[in-house]
């Protein structure tokens, strides 16, 4: 699963690099923008969607999904599974026509059992961009519109730290993606695990989320891995 990210980017670098127009009712969740060390569930993060006229937009979203089979409060879906998310009640309608990318600096997983973290990114520190979707949900008595990241199994060469990953779309596929008129089979097949990345071990102090600062991404002693 992917429960934690970085993204130290702001809204507007982020719009330059995703080709998208800043969405004017999130501009104020948007910004003034701080680097977000530790972006953990029920955050509001930017994600990119598709505008009416075919556009790019970046808006901003609670990440996590609230599914109308919740009964009491604080049941949340954060990752949806790409083998099954074309599929489940719960993904197939915002999967068939609410997909979004979600913009990531890199994110961390965490090896079992000693539960150490890693950081993983581009080797260039350019931004992942996440399979996403976007839903709404009713959160205390309100519609809100949340998102969850869709995983994929690991590319073998990350699975010894953990089984999945989250799935990425390439930029020369994110009109597609974006588009709700592509079906769940084809929108299936622009997904993928991601192998040019680089992972290494970090700090410790990401398990709190009280701790939010560029030290969580200071090395441990262990050598950058290139997937």
């Amino acid at each position: 699963m992917c429960g934690r990210y970085v993204l130290s980017e702001d809204p507007y670098q982020l719009a330059s690099d995703f080709g998208a127009v800043i969405d004017t009712a999130s501009e104020k969740l948007l910004s003034p923008y701080r680097p977000n060390y530790n972006v953990a569930p029920t955050t509001q993060v930017p994600v990119v969607v598709s505008t009416d006229d075919a556009e790019r937009k970046l808006m901003a979203v609670r990440w996590g999904i609230v599914p109308r089979w919740a009964r009491s409060a604080p049941s949340i879906l954060v990752n949806a599974r790409g083998e099954t998310v074309a599929e489940k009640a719960t993904f197939a309608q915002a999967f068939a026509h609410s997909r979004c990318i979600i913009p990531a600096s890199g994110y961390y997983e965490w090896k079992r059992p000693e539960k150490e973290p890693y950081f993983f990114s581009h080797q260039d520190r350019s931004p992942l961009a996440m399979a996403g979707i976007v839903q709404g949900s009713v959160i205390d008595g309100e519609q809100v519109l949340t998102c969850a990241i869709i995983t994929l199994a690991a590319a073998p060469a990350i699975s010894f730290i953990h089984d999945r990953m989250p799935a990425t779309i390439s930029p020369d596929l994110w009109d597609a993606w974006l588009d709700p008129t592509i079906g769940s089979v084809e929108a299936l097949s622009l997904m993928a695990a991601e192998t040019d990345l680089v992972c290494r071990a970090v700090s410790r102090r990401v398990n709190s989320i009280r701790n939010n600062d560029s030290s969580l991404l200071a090395d441990d002693p262990v050598t950058d891995t290139l997937l």
